[in-house]
This record gives structure tokens, sequence and C-alpha cells, in this order.
């Protein structure tokens, strides 16, 4: 998806880690729960532990995102941190971090990059703050097209259908709807099937 939103979306991809050498995350259209897109670059082992310990509640830098805009390094944000979320984050890398929210049209789109050599400098917070502000006008601008097919098959999936059941009633082989399945997950951003009907859903696309 966002090579058909971010020119030059590898080359930039590369620079947000030259600043982020730790990992970076960004998100477009957030507004209830899940953003539209979403790309976590963290490390996995810090990925895994932050789902599974479901450290979202309770995530300083995360109800930052979702209360203010503008750009603030992790040092900076006075937000409760009762379950020392960020000292466990320090220890997987993540010891610095700056987060960038633009909100257009009532949607959030957020950036944040982490390193554990030295705090972000002024510079490059402007840097990273005019990227996700260019970028979300982008987002808002873009609009997924899927094809007639590709929407039949999230609309089956959408109805409680199992492959089998949705492929039945399409009259293709289960092999033929997995790929149209695969193909719209592809351009919605969304990393499994059950992610791209909600995504669907919420853009009016089924």
């Amino acid at each position: 998806m966002l090579e058909s939103i971010i020119p030059n979306h590898e080359d930039e991809l590369r620079s947000l880690s030259s600043y982020g050498h730790t990992g970076f995350v960004i998100g477009f259209g957030l507004r209830f729960g899940q953003p539209d897109f979403f790309l976590n670059r963290y490390p996995e082992a810090w990925t895994s532990l932050y789902e599974s310990e479901n450290y979202f509640f309770g995530d300083p830098v995360a109800a930052w995102t979702i209360a203010r805009t503008g750009a603030i390094r992790w040092s900076e944000v006075k937000f409760p941190d009762p379950r020392g979320i960020m000292a466990k984050a320090k220890k997987h890398g993540l010891k610095y971090g700056g987060t960038f929210v633009v909100k257009i049209d009532r949607k959030r789109s957020f950036l944040s990059v982490a390193r554990q050599d030295r705090e972000l400098n002024d510079g490059e917070m402007l840097v990273l703050h005019s990227k996700i502000e260019t970028w979300a006008k982008l987002f808002a601008k873009a609009k997924v097209t899927l094809t007639e097919v590709e929407l039949q098959a999230l609309a089956a999936m959408r109805d409680g259908l199992r492959q089998s059941e949705a492929a039945e009633k399409l009259q293709v082989s289960v092999s033929t709807l997995k790929a149209r399945l695969d193909s719209a997950q592809k351009k919605l951003g969304a990393p499994n099937t059950l992610n791209a009907v909600v995504l669907a859903v919420r853009q009016n696309l089924i």
C-alpha cells in the first residue's frame, strides 16, 4: 500500500531507519482503535512482548499519540507509566525516541522512531514531523482500489463463511479465493484476512 501513497517509499523507509536505528512504526488513519494502515519495524522480541503483555494499555507514548498532535521526544512525555513500560523498552534498545502525530479529517497519522545512542536533535525532529505531515496528506487523498472479485471475497469473509464455503458460493476454487484475499490484504496493508475485512468495512468498501 505504501508504494501507492509515498513516492520512493523504499528510499523513505531506509531514511527512517537512519533516524531510528532500533526501529520505527508508522500508522495512518487512526480514529477508533486501529489505524487504517500500520507498519511496525520495531525489534521482533519487543513487539512480541508488547503484544503478549498488552502494553498498549499503559504505554505513555501511545497515550500521547491518541491525545495529542505535534512532535515530542519520549523523554518529554509526561503521561504516567505505572507499568514501567519505557524502562522495559530501553532493555530492547528503544532508549531514545520521538513521536510525531498529525490529524486530518478527524483521523490521526503517526510516526515513532527509536534509537539507543542519543536523543533526536531539533533538526531531526523537524524533518521527521515534516515527513509524517506530508505522508498523512497523501494518505488522506489516496483511495484503495480493489477489484470486484476481491471485494466479493472479502464480503464472503465478512459474512462469516469458511473459505471452502465462500469458494463454493463464489464458484471458484479455494486456492483462487485465497489468492484474491491475499491480493486484497496486500492492497489494504493488512497483516491478515480478518484485519483486511475490518479495514474494508471501515472504509465502506464492502
